[in-house]
């Protein structure tokens, strides 16, 4: 299948619920994250989701190790807030082509950023939040959802903005599994390029989007009652695999988190993306997905 751009919010729900039922496959983000990704980056199946995760992680360009630094952040600190770490991974990028000393973030920040405010403001921006846009689809972060819910009713659509203004949203992302295990098998030596080696990350990334699918497709075939129902099911399969990836990082009580994980942010974004239809508060306190 070709890949498609996002040209209306309408347009991209429709993309994301058709992913998430021809493919088992759900990035957990919203439509203005990842509404931000342009054209010809927005991957319409599996095989470019995966083959893209792995570009990242392997590829020697300055874009790939920003894209990694950005991922370290992440399963480093668990949340990253705004902008401030694109700008930290753009100057660490820097600090590996062009070794200097400890000042060169603020001479980076200075020089390219405040000195540079209206062209940061068009095209670092935007190339900001394209970044933290494909970190969401390839699996690498998600958006916390309730970040997103109005004061009035679940869920509802976000006031419009006027003509003249736009709207814009704060930047938050979570790390996933993926993320996290990127992050036992980077090189953390100063100065070295985080490129990973193409059977690592081919492993990493099978494992980690298939885990998704295998928590998308519990919810759409079996239909659960309770969360609890699929847990099983998806731990067997977890389990089975571990044992193939050789990840120190994969041990039963996380592999548990993990999975909880995804199984907790599964079902808000299948009914965001109006692929199932669930009571929200039920399920926020009894984690039950009778409709």
């Amino acid at each position: 299948m070709p890949k498609r751009s996002s040209k209306s919010e309408d347009e991209l729900r429709g993309y994301i619920k058709d992913l998430a039922i021809n493919y088992h496959y759900l990035p957990y983000g919203h439509v203005h994250d990842l509404g931000r990704i342009p054209k010809g980056e927005l991957c319409s199946d599996i095989d470019c989701i995966k083959r893209r995760a792995i570009e990242i992680l392997t590829s020697e360009s300055e874009d790939a190790e920003v894209y990694r630094q950005l991922i370290y952040m992440l399963s480093t600190h668990n949340i990253i807030v705004g902008l401030t770490p694109y700008i930290l991974a753009l100057a660490r990028t820097m600090m590996i082509k062009e070794p200097s000393t400890s000042t060169l973030y603020r001479t980076f920040y200075i020089s390219e950023v405040k000195s540079k405010k209206v062209e940061w403001k068009e095209k670092g921006y935007k190339e900001a939040v394209k970044a933290y846009g494909n970190l969401i689809q390839l699996n690498f972060a998600y958006a916390p959802l309730l970040r997103y819910v109005s004061t009035g009713l679940i869920f509802d659509e976000f006031p419009k903005p006027p003509k003249d203004k736009r709207l814009t949203h704060q930047k938050v992302l979570g790390a996933t599994i993926q993320s996290k295990l990127v992050r036992i098998k980077l090189p953390l030596r100063p100065f070295e390029p985080t490129t990973l080696d193409s059977d690592v990350a081919e492993r990493i990334v099978n494992f980690s989007v298939e885990l998704r699918r295998k928590v998308i497709e519990g919810f759409l075939i079996f239909r659960p009652r309770r969360v609890s129902d699929i847990f099983n099911y998806v731990y067997q399969w977890a389990k089975r695999e571990t044992e193939n990836l050789r990840l120190r990082d994969l041990n039963a009580s996380k592999l548990d988190d993990y999975i909880y994980d995804e199984l907790f942010m599964a079902p808000y974004y299948l009914f965001y993306y109006g692929v199932l239809s669930i009571d929200l508060i039920r399920y926020d306190l009894y984690w039950e997905i009778e409709i």
